[in-house]
């Protein structure tokens, strides 16, 4: 069959539609969306490892998950603003580099830290989240001691999170019932 299938990833078309829907994710972001590697690339640039006598599937090394985050500061009136916002798109970058993650995608907002990874399927949603809190808090109250005068909890972002699979950015409207049930949570609204 000979017909073109611009749904199909693998298509000339394909390909470059999935680009440019990658495109619209930078636009949305602060930080450059890398070029994804098709599966034959990823297959191609891997060399052969030997174990015991026989070959490492090299499909085991494809094994990921992209998940969709969101993180809100602890307190309404903590900002996202100013020279925090580019300092947390380079500490994400390094997070994700120091536990081998992916980082597709950031946005950062006045009330809200979104971001889109890829982790190895055998990484836990949880953990990722509980390292980034971490990381991105001792950072924040390092560089920017005025959070942590009223913040005394050592975690700048507010208890819940909101984390799915899927590439895709959450939407203005989940966002936005996301901080009003958090807020309601903490007895802020």
């Amino acid at each position: 069959m000979n017909s073109v299938d611009p749904e199909n990833p693998k298509t000339e078309q394909g390909q470059r539609e999935h680009h440019e829907a990658l495109t619209d994710l930078q636009l949305e972001s602060r930080s450059p969306v890398p070029e994804r590697k098709t599966e034959e690339q990823i297959s191609s640039s891997m060399k052969q490892v030997e174990s015991f006598g026989t070959e490492v599937d090299e499909r085991q090394y494809l094994a990921e998950v992209s998940y969709s985050c969101l993180l809100i500061p602890r307190f309404d009136d903590h900002y996202l603003t100013g020279d925090i916002t580019d300092d947390l798109v380079e500490w994400m970058r390094e997070i994700c580099i120091s536990y081998g993650w992916r980082l597709d995608g950031i946005v950062v907002r006045p009330g809200y830290l979104q971001w889109v990874m890829t982790v190895p399927l055998t990484e836990n949603p949880a953990r990722v989240i509980r390292l980034t809190r971490q990381q991105t808090s001792q950072n924040i109250f390092e560089d920017y001691p005025r959070y942590k005068r009223k913040n005394v909890s050592g975690d700048f972002w507010a208890p819940s999170s909101y984390i799915v699979p899927g590439e895709q950015l959450l939407s203005i409207e989940q966002i936005s019932n996301f901080t009003l049930t958090t807020r309601k949570q903490q007895g802020i609204f």
